[in-house]
């Protein structure tokens, strides 16, 4: 089984700090991610453009460590999640790879949006 879930800390001066959660087989790891609104906003939409069209690739970075989300759809609607939980400059991090399909996508997509409306907040 393998799922990335996120949920919101809070907002700072347009800082924005989720957890993120990643399980990949039979190895999880957690940590805080943050990025500025204006990225959370960016990757909102080019994951609904993704999400639209089957196709294209988009990398959601952590503004202060290696931490980063890779998402890149393949054939058929199959798409690849992979990235880094834990900076590496820590002495425990998991680096990850996962494939899925569209509909958590669309999850992940609901669940960035609600970062940045006042759902989330």
């Amino acid at each position: 089984m393998a799922s990335i879930t996120f949920k919101y800390q809070y907002t700072d001066d347009g800082y924005v700090l989720f957890s993120k959660k990643v399980i990949s087989g039979k190895f999880s790891g957690a940590s805080n991610f943050g990025v500025l609104d204006d990225s959370l906003r960016e990757a909102v939409s080019c994951l609904s453009a993704m999400y639209n069209d089957l196709s294209g690739v988009y990398q959601l970075s952590d503004d202060e460590s290696s931490d980063f989300i890779l998402f890149e759809f393949l054939k058929y609607g199959h798409l690849k999640i992979s990235g880094q939980v834990g900076g590496c400059h820590r002495e425990n991090y998991l680096v990850y790879q996962f494939m899925t399909d569209q509909t958590a996508l669309k999850e992940i997509i609901s669940d960035l949006s609600k970062m940045i409306s006042s759902e989330g907040r």
